[in-house]
């Protein structure tokens, strides 16, 4: 495993045990403010738990996702089965 991966996966257990402390730690009032730190801890703690698992793959996604390059594996990919279509035809 590299340091980034590590970094990554460091990253995600802070992420899940601080989820986890904060949904603890939030204040119990009576009112709606409770339900909505809930789901921002859950949101944290479900992302953290993804981090930990995946590790620097996640960041490497949303890299490619935001890239203008991002459809080019689809690309390549159907001009080769083209290729092979013509080859054979």
């Amino acid at each position: 495993m590299t340091r980034r991966d590590i970094f990554w996966r460091a990253l995600g257990i802070t992420f899940l045990v601080g989820g986890t402390c904060g949904e603890l730690l939030a204040p119990g009032d009576g009112g709606g403010m409770r339900g909505m730190l809930t789901l921002l801890f859950l949101a944290v703690t479900l992302f953290g738990l993804v981090l930990l698992v995946q590790g620097k793959k996640v960041a490497l996604v949303l890299r490619i996702e935001n890239s203008r390059h991002r459809m080019l594996p689809e690309l390549i990919r159907s001009r080769r089965r083209e290729r092979r279509a013509k080859r054979r035809s």
